[in-house]
């Protein structure tokens, strides 16, 4: 009898924690999250935090991830709200700030966005900026040859 008693008080307990964990997403397994913090170059910042052998002129492309502001950084995942953020590098990379309300997956260090806010930047700007960036990139990569690294042409 105590063990159904303790049992019972187990699953009561869980489930009245699920009930106010911040809405649990059943579609996703995660709690949707917001965060604030700043969108940056992952490769770049790796580079200069802990000497990261990046090459994201080449490979990465300036690839745009966020660091929370508890200093943990996530990539961001790309999708349909992704890509653009992630493309966007001309616009973003130098540490602007932004709040993300989405998905984290801890185990990969990534965020799915739901939405996004980015501060001074207006998404229809970050649309076009990507846009470039594709095509851009899209145009070097037509003149890569087998076994040779892509010539993408912009530092920092």
């Amino acid at each position: 009898m105590k063990r159904l008693t303790v049992l019972t008080m187990v699953f009561l307990f869980a489930l009245a924690s699920m009930s106010f964990a911040g809405g649990w997403d059943k579609a996703k397994g995660t709690d949707k999250v917001t965060v604030k913090g700043t969108l940056l170059c992952t490769g770049c910042n790796l580079k200069k935090m802990s000497g990261a052998n990046s090459q994201c002129n080449l490979y990465a492309h300036h690839a745009i991830g966020f660091k929370a502001e508890d200093g943990v950084i996530w990539n961001i995942i790309e999708n349909e709200k992704g890509h653009d953020i992630v493309r966007a590098h001309k616009l973003l990379e130098k540490n602007v700030p932004a709040t993300i309300t989405g998905w984290i997956y801890p185990v990969a260090n990534a965020i799915e966005i739901d939405s996004i806010q980015v501060e001074g930047v207006s998404m229809a700007d970050i649309q076009k900026a990507a846009w470039e960036e594709d095509q851009l990139l899209a145009k070097r990569l037509m003149s890569r040859k087998i076994g040779e690294a892509p010539q993408m042409g912009h530092e920092h």
